[in-house]
């Protein structure tokens, strides 16, 4: 017979053991393969625990039992919903040590099913996700603090879509710290072919603008992004792919002074973000489909 506990209201079974089922199937998702074989992934801390449950997905969620007086009241308050009646275990101290990938962790950790809309399509899939919608396309963006961190600014920002071509994943334990509950607030898409989701987007009447340090580029803050532009990061020490920049209708560079060569790109990203949702309710891009 299981044993249960409660503390500060929250009820819940106790689990001691770090080769229990559950504990060990909820260390495994810090791999990228058993997050995708399972749909699910680890949000650890309160913020990301908040993020889950505003958006309906938390599956198990974790408390170190001698941490659980150490939550605010608002992380109290949640763990007391009926909506998670039965899906709270406390954990002794090496029990939820097996599981966390923090080295000071908050003492709770939810195990949640992937974002809704989340995961590998097609690119035809991807642009008819994209349509209509503020869009970025991370091409090759291969560290994840520097996605967990880009997607946080996009969402920021107003974008509505991000599609990840060759990327970190943005599910894994440094991107979502980095995202700080952002994958829960736009729509993510991984493609396989960047090239041609650049080219279903021109043929939807949007231009893909990519960012450059080339002479002759358009200078952000003086050329517009158009709200229906879908904007291109590329990756931080090659830029954008040679395929991608096939596609491009325009490219802009940002204005930095002669002691600087480029910015990281999450830096790039925030600043170049931050002009798109300026310029929000700017004129609308005509069709052109060439290249500038």
């Amino acid at each position: 017979m299981e044993e249960k506990v409660t503390v500060r209201g929250i009820t819940g079974k106790l689990v001691t053991s770090r080769s229990n089922g559950e504990v060990v199937s909820a260390a495994k998702l810090a791999d990228g393969k058993h997050r995708r074989e399972t749909g699910s992934f680890l949000c650890e801390g309160e913020k990301l625990f908040e993020e889950s449950f505003l958006f309906g997905r938390p599956e198990r969620v974790f408390l170190r039992l001698d941490g659980a007086e150490k939550l605010s009241d608002r992380t109290a308050e949640r763990l007391a919903d009926p909506s998670l009646e039965g899906k709270i275990v406390f954990l002794s101290g090496p029990a939820f040590d097996k599981i966390t990938t923090e080295r000071s962790p908050e003492g709770i950790i939810c195990v949640s099913s992937f974002p809704e809309g989340y995961g590998a399509i097609s690119p035809e899939g991807a642009a008819a996700g994209a349509a209509g919608k503020r869009t970025l396309l991370l091409d090759s963006v291969r560290d994840p603090g520097n996605v967990g961190t880009i997607l946080r600014s996009a969402a920021a920002f107003g974008v509505e879509y991000a599609v990840l071509f060759s990327c970190a994943d943005p599910l894994s334990p440094r991107a979502l710290r980095a995202s700080m509950g952002a994958v829960f607030r736009i729509g993510i898409a991984e493609i396989t072919d960047g090239a041609k989701f650049g080219r279903l987007i021109r043929e939807q009447g949007r231009r893909l603008v990519c960012t450059t340090l080339d002479d002759g580029a358009g200078v952000l803050g003086v050329d517009p992004i158009f709200p229906d532009d879908c904007v291109v990061i590329g990756n931080e020490g090659h830029g954008i792919s040679g395929e991608i920049i096939s596609e491009a209708s325009a490219f802009l560079t940002i204005p930095m002074t002669d002691t600087c060569e480029s910015l990281n790109a999450s830096a790039a990203a925030a600043v170049i973000l931050w002009e798109y949702a300026r310029l929000r309710g700017g004129r609308q891009i005509e069709p052109d489909g060439d290249k500038q």
